[in-house]
């Protein structure tokens, strides 16, 4: 579903540029080497953890009781020096995610633990599929991921999820297959029993299972390797969602169908081309136009300034003859998150939009505002919400669409989008 570059990318964005005193792989062993952040140091980290999360975040205890934080925080103290570095780091990310706030989170990733095993993976609605790789794992293409090791993959997911900051399903949905493919992470639940290669058991469209060997790569050699995907870009010419994520905003008119289609994939001012001046040429596009559906296509799109999208959302409503039901739609998704849910919320609430997708990885009302502090040995980030955002009437988990449309496995390696389709033929 994203790109291999996005792959790459997503663990780099969770990466932090650690001190001396993280430690460095052992490739003879597979393990990590022999910790250079001594247990005391670890203790100094779990300190200032304890310490300034309650201080710094806006309101750390909204649903974790302060009694269990500070319980979990014991716990780990006095268990330090029994523990591996990469069971410190995993068990901080716990108490971490345990707040249970989707912004306030722990990242795991400094540098000599920015390796991955090289399968992208995306969870469709019928299972979790591998949708691009590398040559030695070609053989994994399309195939559905049963087990790590010896570990059922809705296990896996379970020992992950605790570790991942998330409000819904969704979110987990989405941020999850960074993290199944972790070295350290895996090798540190015990799921794998070292951090070289992985054992990855998968199905094959026929129902026959088989295993491969993974071997992990740095960043560097997953942005060398050549990328294999499914389906082929060759052979499958990628559906319209899929081309041009890597802009934050564009824009096409259908005229078969006499659709807008607008993408919105970041809140985000693109420099040749504010959006505000970007919504006036769609606009005009529309004017110049028949127009049978307006479509935006939020389900790409993590956040950034609510407010960037304001301009279109007033356009869209002094214009009757598309600001209707039927006609005027906007795609969510379990990327859709933060100001981008905002923005939903305005085009259900002020507009006659309907919305199409799946539920989003953003909750409506949410703690928000990132700000970040790192610890003082290992040099971790920890990230923290400054404000709460509360837009919606019902506090639910998720922002549910009108219409419910996910992609099945099938869906994705035909180059077909069930979304647009749904929409067109409505």
């Amino acid at each position: 579903m994203n790109t291999w570059r996005a792959v790459v990318v997503s663990a780099l964005m969770l990466v932090c540029l650690a001190p001396a005193a993280a430690p460095a792989a052992n490739p003879a062993a597979g393990l990590p080497a022999a910790p250079r952040v001594k247990a005391e140091q670890w203790r100094e980290d779990l300190k200032s953890l304890a310490t300034e999360l309650p201080r710094l975040h806006k309101d750390l205890f909204f649903r974790l009781p302060r009694a269990d934080f500070e319980r979990s925080v014991a716990d780990l103290e006095r268990a330090i020096p029994s523990l591996r570095e990469d069971q410190i780091i995993v068990a901080m990310m716990r108490i971490v995610a345990s707040v249970g706030d989707a912004h306030t989170g722990l990242s795991p990733w400094p540098t000599p633990w920015s390796r991955l095993f090289p399968l992208q993976l995306y969870w469709f609605k019928d299972g979790l599929y591998v949708t691009a790789t590398t040559a030695p794992n070609r053989r994994a293409l399309a195939a559905r991921l049963a087990s790590i090791g010896d570990t059922p993959i809705e296990q896996v997911l379970a020992a992950v999820g605790s570790l991942i900051p998330h409000d819904n399903d969704a979110w987990l949905k989405q941020q999850s297959p960074t993290y199944l493919v972790s070295p350290e992470i895996l090798h540190a639940l015990g799921i794998l029993p070292g951090t070289e290669k992985g054992r990855y058991v998968f199905q094959d469209a026929q129902g026959g299972t088989f295993a491969l060997e993974v071997g992990a790569l740095s960043q560097q050699q997953m942005r060398s390797a050549k990328r294999l995907s499914a389906p082929d870009p060759a052979k499958v010419p990628a559906p319209r969602y899929l081309r041009e994520t890597g802009s934050n905003y564009w824009a096409e008119y259908l005229k078969d169908s006499q659709t807008v289609y607008v993408q919105y994939n970041r809140c985000e001012n693109m420099g040749a081309m504010p959006f505000a001046a970007f919504s006036e040429k769609l606009m005009a596009l529309a004017d110049a136009n028949p127009v049978r559906r307006f479509v935006v296509d939020l389900r790409h799109n993590g956040g950034g300034n609510s407010a960037l999208a304001e301009p279109l959302i007033a356009e869209l409503k002094q214009r009757p003859a598309i600001n209707r039901k039927g006609v005027l739609f906007a795609v969510i998704g379990r990327r859709t998150f933060s100001s981008a849910v905002l923005n939903a919320l305005q085009l259900r609430s002020e507009t006659q939009a309907t919305l199409v997708g799946e539920p989003t990885g953003g909750r409506p009302n949410h703690y928000g505002e990132v700000r970040s502090f790192s610890l003082p040995n290992s040099g971790l980030p920890v990230t923290y919400s400054t404000k709460y955002f509360a837009y919606a009437k019902e506090d639910t988990p998720s922002l549910t669409p009108d219409i419910l449309v996910e992609v099945s496995s099938s869906d994705y390696f035909a180059g077909r989008d069930p979304v647009l389709e749904a929409i067109l033929k409505s």
